[in-house]
């Protein structure tokens, strides 16, 4: 098995923002440093890969979680800021999991961002992770591009959360798998681009703002 140290060197640096070919466009950063981020894997290899795209876009509060059960202890004793949860986590499953978290009106994590991650990635699976509340699913194997320009959709376009007896979780007429690559996007989303930095990121205040809308499903 590769060494974890060198596994997270590599990704650190390909997690340093790219050039895209095509027109320059002004980048829009996010900046997770004060953000408690929670990945849940039963796969602790897949976990510090996660872990190590994120460290390189510059979260420092990552918690890496390898079960459901430890999954719901963890969001029963502490705030979460994000969740990013394999579709398989055992014992009971991601979407069990997200379910549970979604249907729980006593815990103060019931409404974070949900990123389910699958390398089944069928219409079927998505619209299950749809239905147990999760914002969006992430295809394995992940790649930095891939997860930065997730998070930043999800930070820039917060959705309403729906309250009713069958269902909590963000609104669902939304195609929750994204736009690959940019292609897809609709007129109104706001374009994030990975290329060198011409300008200041966000400030934190302003990070933790447009999770929290994410969090309460407000929109700006």
């Amino acid at each position: 098995m590769p060494n974890p140290a060198k596994v997270t060197g590599t990704i650190w640096r390909l997690a340093q923002p790219q050039r895209r070919s095509g027109p320059r466009m002004k980048p829009t950063t996010i900046n997770l440093k004060n953000l408690a981020i929670a990945v849940a894997d039963s796969n602790a290899f897949v976990r510090r890969i996660v872990v190590g795209i994120l460290r390189g876009f510059g979260a420092t509060k990552v918690i890496e979680i390898e079960s459901s059960t430890a999954l719901h202890k963890i969001l029963s004793a502490q705030k979460i800021d994000m969740l990013l949860c394999d579709v398989r986590l055992a014992p009971q499953g991601g979407l069990a999991a997200t379910k549970a978290i979604r249907r729980d009106p006593g815990n103060e994590n019931r409404t974070i961002p949900i990123l389910i991650l699958s390398s089944d990635t069928r219409d079927t699976t998505v619209k299950a992770a749809r239905d147990a509340g999760a914002h969006i699913v992430i295809a394995k194997p992940l790649s930095p591009n891939m997860l930065y320009d997730k998070l930043a959709w999800i930070a820039f376009n917060p959705r309403q959360f729906v309250d009713v007896e069958s269902y909590f979780g963000p609104d669902r007429r939304f195609k929750i798998e994204g736009y690959p690559g940019g292609i897809g996007r609709r007129k109104g989303d706001r374009i994030v681009e990975l290329t060198a930095e011409s300008g200041p990121a966000l400030q934190q205040n302003e990070i933790d703002s447009l999770f929290s809308a994410a969090r309460m499903g407000q929109s700006e």
